[in-house]
């Protein structure tokens, strides 16, 4: 019966009925249009080179204070992360959880405006906001993944999955473009701030807090939560879970031991985790030096780096449906299959380009194409046009590896899983950028080091294509096994 609880082992859902475009689909979508600009603005757009400018005093300084600031942040997942998933699983109602995290994200974010530069103790407290603010993100995500089988239909997962990243990076990419351009206006800034106190940068903190106050509000209105059983609740989860055998002082062997059962309980899916690891952190050091790379290697100028991360976030909203259409088309394994052997091909086409030629010395490149353009040379264009693929590519298989997890995953322990996902990315976090800076550091060469990350992806493809999955989700395979048996 549409819209009837439906039992799943000790969980109870709603019926998972709905499109992606139905309420509840857009409901689990929009939260991510809420909760993605605090990243992209404050952790990696605007606040975080501001903090380390201006705050600290001192750019080389300032960027190991917020690297610190990350990697602490991520250590603390990277431990909590098996044991919240677990915690997830036995809890009570979702909602709740939800909103008290995401209240403490939008306050960390408020509380930057009192970071001021000059201030004592103004570093610890941006450091403190910061940290706090991106552990309960991560927490946050959890949650959301975990609610994810009750978007909608099975059929219709793989498009609310992509819905999400591309509302998601939309919403990014809307508020970046709009704080840069406030930022940069040269006429005064509007409610009377203070350029001499930095107010113009600070009031980020508090606006990213109200947007992701306001439009949250779909997620809890529309968005269904799990029945509320007697078997379940959060203060019987975090008993069994904090004071079980060897109590609190126990939980780094526990989740170590905890791990090592997943592995022997669970191989396919944790296979997979391993490969997504490797191949995430490729996507997360493309990410964050394929700016780098080229405004060095190319020379390009801030107004160019501008250009063309307003060009890859455009594309990136539509990899997020890609992702979903592929899953559809192809089954999720198949998917990130494609995207990855695609990106690798990307990436060597990216690496033969240089200033005056393509392809690796085959074609001259450094004349120019038109005058005065942004872009002026062919080389120029050629990296410009490659953007765009890589953007679609890079978002469609973060889509896919999310969808895949559910695709493979037993419904009714989803939440460790994510818990695993979200783990799996903070440990990792310094690999790609470290084997980057390692290659680089060894043969001099930007381009080599680079090249480290297509080893990251190949390590992925090569892991995951001993993945047992096919178009229809394992648990309805199991299910219709079970049935035809009986």
């Amino acid at each position: 019966m549409s819209g009837a609880p439906v039992q799943t082992d000790d969980v109870t859902y709603e019926a998972a009925t709905g499109g992606a475009l139905g309420k509840k689909g857009i409901g689990w979508a929009i939260f991510e249009f809420a909760r993605n600009p605090y990243y992209n603005v404050i952790v990696i757009g605007l606040y975080a080179p501001f903090f380390a400018r201006s705050v600290v005093g001192d750019p080389v300084q300032g960027q190991s204070m917020v690297s610190l600031t990350i990697t602490i942040a991520a250590m603390v997942m990277a431990l909590c992360a098996p044991i919240l998933g677990s915690m997830i699983d036995k809890g009570g109602l979702m909602k709740p959880p939800v909103a008290l995290c995401f209240a403490i994200l939008a306050l960390t974010a408020t509380g930057l405006w009192f970071v001021k530069p000059g201030d004592s103790g103004a570093v610890q407290l941006g450091m403190f906001l910061m940290a706090l603010g991106y552990v309960v993100y991560s927490i946050v995500e959890l949650f959301h993944n975990a609610m994810l089988p009750m978007a909608g239909q099975p059929k219709a997962l793989p498009l609310i999955s992509g819905l999400g990243l591309g509302l998601g990076n939309l919403a990014g990419l809307s508020t970046l473009t709009l704080f840069g351009v406030f930022l940069t206006s040269p006429e005064v800034p509007i409610f009377g701030l203070e350029k001499e106190a930095f107010e113009e940068y600070r009031i980020v903190g508090p606006l990213i807090g109200l947007w992701m106050v306001v439009f949250v509000l779909p997620f809890f209105l529309w968005m269904p939560d799990i029945v509320k059983t007697p078997e379940r609740g959060w203060s019987r989860a975090a008993a069994s879970t904090l004071l079980g055998k060897g109590g609190p002082f126990g939980l780094i062997s526990k989740a170590a031991s905890y791990t090592v059962d997943m592995f022997r309980i669970y191989p396919n899916i944790m296979r997979y985790l391993v490969g997504r690891m490797l191949y995430a952190d490729g996507i997360g050091a493309l990410l964050t030096i394929g700016s780098v790379y080229v405004g060095g290697f190319l020379g390009w100028s801030g107004t160019q780096l501008i250009a063309y991360n307003v060009l890859g976030g455009i594309a990136a909203v539509c990899g997020a449906f890609l992702g979903g259409v592929l899953d559809r088309w192809l089954g999720p394994k198949r998917a990130i299959q494609f995207e990855l052997t695609t990106l690798i091909c990307i990436l060597v086409l990216q690496l033969s380009v240089t200033p005056d030629s393509i392809l690796f010395g085959l074609f001259p490149a450094g004349h120019l194409v038109w005058e005065g353009g942004l872009f002026p040379t062919l080389s120029d264009v050629t990296y410009l046009a490659l953007v765009i693929p890589v953007a679609l590519m890079l978002t469609a298989c973060i889509s896919s590896s999310r969808y895949m997890l559910v695709h493979i995953s037993p419904p009714d322990q989803i939440g460790q899983f994510f818990g695993f996902y979200a783990m799996a990315g903070s440990v990792t976090l310094l690999l790609g950028p470290g084997m980057v800076y390692v290659m680089t550091t060894l043969s001099g060469s930007q381009r080599v080091g680079v090249s480290a990350i297509g080893l990251l992806f190949l390590a992925g493809l090569w892991i995951i294509s001993g993945v047992k999955a096919g178009k229809t989700p394992t648990y309805i395979n199991r299910k219709e096994t079970a049935s035809q048996q009986s």
